[in-house]
Parts: C-alpha cells; structure tokens; sequence
C-alpha cells in the first residue's frame, strides 16, 4: 500500500519501519501495517492552515472516535480494533485520499479480512485461520495483474511511442523540406546567374550592331518567351539546358533523386522555354537519366499549359524522340 510519495517521519507514529511491541504475532502485525498506511491519508482539513498536512496523532484518534492510547495499540501493539474503528478509518481515510486524487489502497473487505485472520490467530481457531487463509489467497489474486489490462497498457504504450516516432519523423520532414527549398532558390539563383553571365559573354564578343540586343538579354534574369513557330536554340539556351541537366545528374548520382526532380521540375516551369525543355528532355535521355526523363515528362505535361505542352512536343518530334512527344501529350491529357 502506497501514501503516494508522501513519506512520514523517520520514527514518528506514521513510520511504516516504526517496530512492533514484543509478542504481536504476524497477522497482527500485517493489520497493524494496513491500519498505519491507512493514518497516513488522513489530511488536516483546517481552512487556516497552508496545504493539506498529515494528522498528529491525537488529531487522528479525535477524528477515529477513540483515545490516542487506543489508537497506538492499534497499531504497534497485539490489541485489535474493533469492526466498527476499521470501518470509520476507511471511510475518513477514503475520503481524503480521494482529496488528494489518490486510491485508498484496499478494500474494506480486505480489510475485516485481515482483522478476522489476526483474530483467528489471537484464539487459536483452526476455522478462522482457514478463512483467514482464504482470503490471503482472495487478497493475493485481487492484486494479481489482469492479463487483459496487462495487454491494453502494453498496446497502449506501443501506440505512444508509434505516435512519438511519428511526430519525429514529420519534424524531421518539415526541417528537410525547408532545407530543400532553400536549396532549390539557391540553384535557381545559380541557373539565372549562369544564363547572365553566358549573355554577358555572347555581347561581349557580339559585333557592334548586334551589341543592344545581347545586353537587354543581359539584364533579364528570366528567359524571354517565343512564339510557337520560332524555335530556334540560341547557344545560351544550349548552355543553360547542359548546365541544368549536369546538376541534375549530379544530384542523382549523390542519391539526392528527389531534389533533382524538384530541379527540373521548377527550372523547365520557371525558368526554361518549351524548346530549352525539349533540350533537357532529350539530353536526359542521352544521358540515360530514364526515370528523370519520364518524370520530368509526365509533370511538365499534366501541370503546363496546353500550348507549352504542343510547343515541347513538336520540339521533341523534331529532334527525333516521337515517343516522348507522344508521352508529353498523353499526360496533358491525363
């Protein structure tokens, strides 16, 4: 039986080590014990004072209806109480452990119990210390685990730490994502930077007529749109396709797939123009990057616009690759 961490004094009345008187014989002592952690529930229930202390001992025999000498022989000495002083200390001790949100620890049954096996001790009777026996056995089972409830609390810890690993797990995805997207503006950044700097090159060698056309391109961060028939591949956009599929390569070879898909996917939507799109497409398949190539092509035509999609696709008939071009326009069909 448990005070619920509440400990009393070392030696005082409440003491679970406090020693028995000489004589009491086993089954006394074992009523005594329940009687004392039955005392150490009583709580003072004085509205002047600070918290919920334990009784002295004189409180306790007041409350309990008998002397303090009664009540110390109750419980260190061979005199066993009557029923009804068992039945008025587990009511009072009942009702403030329940105060407290505490058990009370044991039945009453349980208790009278004990009472008549101290007693059958005391007067020798073979009966008494055979029913006495009996239920010791009672008691014993009673505070035997249920295998059922055993099951349920087992079932329930496995399903807290499920729900726990769970929990870590979606932490650990929600940190990965943000990663990934700061690494995806990063390449973006990375893939408009080169394209700036291939035009900066292509005017920096450009004669002087051709000079203002390759420094607009210089300053545009983003590819300019064509019209569906001009699908001419300017070198820069040669570049820029080599240099998207490069990175993407080397994503996938260091296992990142995931985010070289997520590479393609927004450089092609972004950044790149159907023909640019058609080039990594078709420079994904001379690489043998497959499973990109089929990705990128069945992303781009389900989420793209339908002209977008027709322009990849007649791209991608022109460089000689007609299933991809059937396989673009089969997504954007769904």
């Amino acid at each position: 039986m448990s005070s619920a961490g509440r400990s009393p004094l070392k030696g005082g009345w409440l003491d679970p080590d406090k020693e028995f008187k000489e004589g009491v014989r086993p089954r006394k002592r074992q009523l005594g014990l329940a009687l004392r952690a039955l005392c150490r529930l009583l709580r003072s229930g004085d509205p002047g004072e600070s918290g919920r202390r334990p009784l002295k001992q004189a409180e306790a025999a007041q409350r309990l209806n008998c002397t303090a000498n009664e009540l110390s022989r109750y419980l260190s000495d061979s005199r066993i109480p009557p029923q009804d002083f068992l039945e008025c200390l587990h009511k009072e001790a009942g009702t403030d452990a329940a105060a407290d949100g505490q058990d009370v620890g044991i039945t009453l049954e349980a208790l009278l119990g004990l009472r008549t096996g101290a007693l059958a001790e005391q007067q020798g009777c073979e009966h008494c210390l055979a029913m006495s026996e009996r239920v010791d056995a009672l008691i014993k089972q009673s505070k035997a685990p249920c295998p059922g409830c055993m099951a349920h609390e087992q079932q329930q810890e496995a399903r807290l730490r499920q729900r726990k690993r769970l929990a870590a797990r979606l932490r650990s995805a929600r940190r990965e994502g943000v990663r990934l997207r700061m690494e995806i503006a990063d390449l973006k950044v990375t893939v408009a930077d080169l394209k700036s700097e291939l035009a900066e090159k292509l005017a920096s060698e450009a004669g002087p007529g051709e000079r203002p056309v390759a420094a607009q391109g210089a300053g545009a961060q983003l590819p300019v749109p064509r019209r569906p028939g001009d699908r001419q591949l300017s070198a820069r956009d040669v570049s820029a396709a080599r240099q998207l599929v490069a990175q993407a390569e080397e994503l996938d070879r260091s296992g990142r797939e995931d985010l070289a898909f997520i590479l393609l996917r927004q450089s092609t939507t972004e950044l790149l123009s159907p023909a640019e799109t058609a080039l990594v497409i078709v420079k994904l398949r001379y690489r043998q990057q497959d499973r990109l190539a089929d990705d990128l092509i069945h992303v781009y035509g389900r989420d793209q616009e339908n002209q977008d999609v027709m322009a990849v696709a007649l791209e991608l008939h022109e460089k000689g690759a007609p299933d991809d071009a059937g396989a673009v326009l089969r997504a954007a069909l769904g």
